[in-house]
């Protein structure tokens, strides 16, 4: 197949160079945003009395026709997805399509048609994050007057409300949508006509291409528009963030389903055996979903090595930031979507998470509180229940069963409605500030996350 480059070349391309150098194998998912902005740019041309009307009618009528049967295209035969457009273009209408690159570069073209597809991803993969959001919203206000252990240092810290745990992970998936929202922002600005670096030697008019393209607006400056990929940086950010919590996730319900905790059961449906001890059932989602995510931070550290000391403006080094990016859109949908459907089916057990509410010390805060609200500063009353602590490890005694007696060895101030605080519930409705671990702090989130949710 002739190059649309081909004319100052003395010679063809090396076949092996020629593999190389093509992207119509991955860059052909583009083909859709090629053809609309294909036609947005033909009636910028007619505006521009470039083209006369009838030939705007062929070019449009002929872009939407291969919009129709764009499976009919065999891109082995092209060396990208715009010079499969305009080849396809020419066979239907003849040279009349050859006129419809006039004013225009690949340059401004590639990123308008990257631009246009991340934006229609972004869209798809906010659906995808607030189905997730809401399936955790759910399960916190299933949760919300149900405890489980707290943990810092993964070491028993205090009596949360089970619903606390999930609202937790949903405030960090809605930062990633919030983010994603921003990158779809910043995705949102439209660099054709911007040509091959410099601008074009015809009065199109962007204003109109970038409304016709349901752009925000068309690019400042055309030298930076064919050079910015910072919006796909954006995008692998978002990737590997949102791929960091699923981790995080992730990580705590492996803990929680192994035999030592038995906190949370996975599903049948979610699970997976061995094919040698017929006993077990692994979380291989979730620790798919763990493996996967040094994939998303390797794509980010590919997207900024390739931008990192590159000349402006276009070189072809941008051609590589469509191989990363498609991968890591189709990655962390995929990733999402799973999971959703993973954290639905989950179930605890409360047998095994009671035998953990059962140890004492995870009282020792409101031990701690208990004195300061009758008067002792909070710095002797923590280290006064350090004291109780250490007593009851060195005797083998749990803080709800010494005798009030020996509690008032310790202080005078200690009464008998200090077994008051020996109570899941107690503890977690004892927290009074936003944002707490209390079940009516929970309400609350729950309340703000499903306004959230409605926006």
């Amino acid at each position: 197949m002739k190059k649309i480059w081909e004319g100052r070349f003395e010679k063809g391309l090396d076949e092996t160079a020629d593999k190389f150098n093509a992207s119509s194998s991955f860059d052909k998912i583009l083909l859709k945003y090629d053809l609309l902005a294909g036609m947005a740019h033909t009636k910028a041309l007619a505006k521009a009395k470039v083209i006369t009307p009838n030939e705007e009618g062929k070019i449009t009528a002929a872009l939407k026709k291969l919009l129709k049967n764009e499976k009919a295209i065999d891109f082995t035969k092209y060396e990208d997805v715009h010079s499969a457009v305009e080849g396809e273009l020419v066979k239907l209408i003849g040279e009349t399509g050859k006129k419809i690159h006039t004013g225009r570069s690949r340059n401004d073209l590639v990123v308008t048609d990257t631009r246009m597809y991340l934006k229609d991803e972004i869209a798809e993969m906010k659906k995808i994050m607030k189905a997730l959001l809401a399936t955790l919203t759910n399960l916190a206000e299933k949760n919300t007057d149900k405890y489980m252990p707290g943990y810092t240092h993964l070491q028993h810290a205090q009596i949360i409300s089970r619903g606390h745990w999930f609202m937790a992970y949903f405030q960090m998936f809605r930062r990633d949508l919030e983010l994603l929202s921003f990158v779809g922002e910043r995705a949102n600005v439209m660099p054709l006509g911007s040509g091959a670096l410099a601008g074009a030697n015809y009065a199109i008019d962007r204003h109109l291409v970038a409304k016709e393209l349901q752009f925000a607006e068309p690019s400042q400056n055309s030298l930076d528009a064919v050079a910015d990929r910072d919006f796909v940086i954006d995008f692998l950010y978002f990737a590997a963030i949102t791929a960091t919590h699923v981790s995080r996730l992730s990580e705590e319900i492996i803990i929680f389903n192994s035999s030592e905790y038995s906190f949370i059961e996975i599903d049948d449906a979610f699970s997976t055996g061995s094919s040698i001890m017929p006993q077990k059932k692994n979380p291989d989602i979730a620790e798919l979903a763990r493996g996967k995510t040094g994939e998303f931070y390797g794509a980010l550290m590919a997207g900024l090595t390739m931008l990192k000391g590159l000349p402006l403006a276009y070189n072809k080094d941008l051609q590589e930031d469509k191989v990363i990016l498609f991968e890591a859109v189709k990655k962390i949908k995929e990733i999402i979507t799973v999971f959703e459907k993973f954290m639905r089916h989950i179930k605890f057990r409360q047998e095994k998470i009671n035998e953990s509410l059962a140890d004492d010390f995870m009282y020792a805060v409101d031990v701690a509180d208990y004195l300061s609200k009758k008067g002792m500063p909070f710095r002797e009353s923590h280290k006064l229940t350090g004291q109780i602590v250490l007593y009851c490890l060195q005797n083998r005694e749990g803080m709800s069963k010494l005798p009030i007696e020996k509690y008032k060895q310790f202080s005078e101030i200690f009464e008998k409605d200090i077994y008051n605080i020996f109570k899941p519930e107690k503890s977690a409705h004892a927290k009074c500030t936003f944002g707490s671990a209390s079940p009516e702090s929970v309400k609350g989130q729950i309340k703000t996350a499903r306004a959230f949710l409605k926006k």
